[in-house]
């Protein structure tokens, strides 16, 4: 899938993603709390943390609700999913930036002590994924943390024709007309989601360690992985 199909899914057929984000993702919040309670740091530690395809930026708001002193910088192509996360966001303002561009063509800080993402990295191809995990990790602090909420593939395909089959269903009766049609088509069409297993060698490849499923429902997961270069980040920050 390229970028134009995925801006235009988002940014031009999608109305109001808070709207229609329960309906598509299932356990959505769920998957949200999950991710941000995967981030094993004390509630007042002052947090540099990087959100990527941000959306609408609930997963921000949870995370500056959690953590006191976070700053948290949020990337998302959208303008749309922008302008809903500035609003969404405005008690914030000391301690948020929003960056309207494409996470796969724009340089990151290299101070991060976490990296995060939710219903998003699922829709770039599998190059474009090895080289985006390569870049989360020179982005991150020895001992650094990325968390990815997403869809994935099964390990065979029949158990992948499975959660089709029930993620199908669930489209079906949340949405209908028009918008069941965009979905659909955006989903079995378009979408590049991976196998856990073919995730978890590209970090490896990328040099990640204690890599780690933490919640998984269906076709949606939450993974953990940690930058470790020192003796001294050997500890595992996540503990679930």
């Amino acid at each position: 899938m390229d970028n134009e199909k995925i801006y235009n899914h988002f940014a031009k057929s999608v109305d109001d993603y808070d709207y229609v984000a329960d309906k598509v993702v299932m356990r959505n919040n769920e998957l949200h709390k999950v991710m941000v309670n995967a981030l094993n740091f004390g509630s007042k530690s002052k947090l540099k943390i990087l959100d990527l395809g941000s959306g609408t930026g609930h997963g921000m708001f949870l995370m500056l609700k959690k953590f006191l002193n976070a700053k948290v910088t949020g990337i998302d192509f959208s303008h749309k999913m922008i302008t809903n996360s500035r609003e969404k966001l405005k008690g914030y303002n000391d301690r948020i930036k929003l960056i309207e561009d494409d996470f796969n063509k724009i340089d990151f800080d290299n101070d991060y002590d976490a990296i995060v993402s939710a219903i998003a990295i699922y829709n770039i191809n599998h190059q474009e994924k090895a080289k985006l995990f390569q870049k989360i990790y020179g982005s991150l602090k020895d001992g650094g943390i990325f968390v990815n909420a997403d869809f994935i593939k099964g390990e065979e395909s029949e158990i992948t024709e499975q959660y089709s089959k029930i993620y199908e269903n669930y489209l079906r009766k949340n949405l209908s007309g028009g918008e069941l049609e965009v979905w659909l088509k955006h989903v079995f069409k378009e979408d590049m989601p991976m196998s856990l297993s073919g995730q978890f060698d590209l970090l490896t490849k990328a040099s990640f360690l204690n890599i780690e499923l933490v919640w998984q429902f269906n076709n949606l997961a939450v993974y953990v992985a940690q930058k470790i270069k020192s003796r001294g980040h050997e500890k595992r920050l996540v503990e679930l």
